[in-house]
């Protein structure tokens, strides 16, 4: 669109200028007049499609040359006054204006009423070349041989927030000024957008505009992946944008993606490691949401980029042993929250954004913490089978009791002491200690390592302790026990 902007007030018209470049959703050339003689010159050179004046500068209407020109400009004329006198309203009507403002303009307002212009101008769509007669679809995903785009031609893609509103996008797009200097394709779950131009600070205008608009009216985001590449295949411009735009699953929605800013990934485990199974664990068990946030939050930091299957695999793993802690309380038994945990199983396979994702597991093994607190205070958890558990992920450790573990289950060692006996036929303290002797015979056969390092590695501080132990539990010594 030309748009010529006459007043004495440059300020004024600088301001509606830049606006207008900067928030119009298409194409716009500004020219500016500030006295009669550029305006008549610039009516000339110009030819501009819509006029936008200050009806003030016209004190006698049909003697000044400015007026006369104007009544044959056969494209739209919009006014402004400083004053919404009687007068300047029959100057309006007189010169057939399509809407009068009053100053200071509304520039949301100027913006509607030209992009209504925009739509009612009678205009053909730009054809554009093509390299081969086959269908843009066949050169998308079938390839080319050769470049399907001019060098004036930018590909885009759009990618909505909610697929859904996928129609309504398409429609849409069709319905803005933009759709003038470009040709859509709508794909399964994005819009592919043709811009024809060589500049990229217009596409990279137009796509800001566009995400701009359709916030406004849609209440949600949109993403815009570009091409910026060298000219290449329709197909291969389609694989390296549709690339771009995965970035969005660690930088959400509302932003615009360049094929040649590509986030760089580095290799990653997705299965969670014996280390790491007991550091969430032990983070559940101890009602420590902080950590689970540290465990999570460490897949997240700034610079560092994993693969997004990798990191989808590797959240299905931290849900298996959110399964576990599940198991262990009973919290499965509750319709709901075993109905939430199927819900957050499909977040982390298909929601679109991972710190969503991350949301969402936090926020539901928040509520299992607190439920198994509950449980523990109810005693309805299987309390015998929490302390094996623990027995069998600690028994390393020399400190590891019965009032320990007592404490870490939230009840009194002699609560503990009767129900573990009843349960498994003998104490608790007979149970660590076979835990204990069953792994140093193994350690026996399996290394080199001296007795009393084998005595420390499985809880015993005292190596003649550890012996005496042994023999109780085998009838041999360690050291014959290995020769055996």
């Amino acid at each position: 669109m030309r748009l010529l902007l006459i007043d004495r007030d440059s300020a004024e018209l600088s301001g509606i200028s830049w606006f207008l470049h900067t928030y119009y959703p298409g194409d716009v050339t500004i020219e500016i007049g500030t006295t009669i003689n550029e305006a008549l010159q610039s009516i000339q050179q110009f030819e501009p499609e819509v006029i936008l004046l200050n009806i003030d500068l016209f004190s006698n209407n049909r003697l000044i040359a400015l007026f006369r020109t104007l009544k044959k400009h056969s494209g739209t004329i919009l006014a402004m006054t400083t004053e919404p006198l009687f007068k300047n309203a029959l100057k309006a009507i007189d010169l057939q204006v399509a809407h009068l403002f009053v100053k200071p303009i509304d520039l949301e307002i100027l913006k509607q009423k030209l992009t209504a212009i925009s739509l009612q101008t009678p205009k053909a769509k730009t054809v554009y070349q093509e390299a081969t007669e086959e269908s843009f679809y066949y050169q998308l995903f079938l390839g080319s041989k050769t470049s399907s785009l001019e060098t004036n031609i930018h590909f885009t893609m759009i990618e909505p927030e909610h697929s859904d509103m996928l129609k309504k996008l398409y429609n849409w797009l069709q319905q803005t000024p933009i759709y003038y200097h470009i040709k859509i394709y709508p794909l399964s779950d994005r819009i592919v957008c043709l811009f024809q131009t060589d500049d990229l600070k217009i596409v990279e205008k137009d796509a800001r505009t566009l995400i701009k608009e359709w916030r406004s009216i849609s209440n949600s985001s949109l993403n815009i992946g570009i091409y910026d590449g060298e000219p290449t295949t329709m197909k291969n411009m389609y694989t390296l944008t549709k690339r771009a735009l995965r970035q969005s699953f660690y930088e959400g929605y509302g932003h615009i993606f360049y094929t040649s800013k590509q986030l760089k990934t580095q290799p990653f485990d997705p299965l969670l490691s014996p280390e790491e199974q007991q550091l969430l664990i032990s983070s559940l068990e101890d009602g420590n949401i902080e950590a689970v946030k540290a465990f999570l939050y460490r897949l997240f930091n700034e610079g560092i980029y994993y693969e997004q299957d990798d990191l989808r695999i590797h959240l299905t793993s931290v849900l298996a042993q959110i399964r576990r802690f599940m198991l262990k309380y009973k919290l499965h038994e509750k319709a709901a929250i075993e109905q939430n945990y199927r819900q957050l199983f499909h977040l982390i396979i298909e929601h679109p954004i991972f710190y969503t994702i991350q949301n969402g597991i936090i926020s539901f093994t928040q509520k299992l913490i607190e439920l198994a607190r509950e449980a523990r205070m109810e005693k309805r958890a299987d309390y015998v089978e929490l302390a094996i558990e623990i027995i069998d992920q600690q028994f390393q450790d020399s400190g590891l009791s019965l009032p320990y573990v007592a404490h870490k289950l939230g009840i009194s060692p002699n609560y503990l002491s009767t129900i573990f006996s009843k349960k498994q036929g003998l104490p608790l303290k007979r149970y660590l200690q076979q835990v204990r002797i069953h792994n140093a015979t193994k350690m026996l056969v399996e290394t080199d390592f001296a007795i009393s390092e084998i005595a420390y590695l499985n809880g015993f501080e005292d190596s003649n302790y550890f012996i005496k132990i042994f023999k109780q539990h085998i009838g041999i010594t360690p050291n014959r026990y290995r020769k055996t």
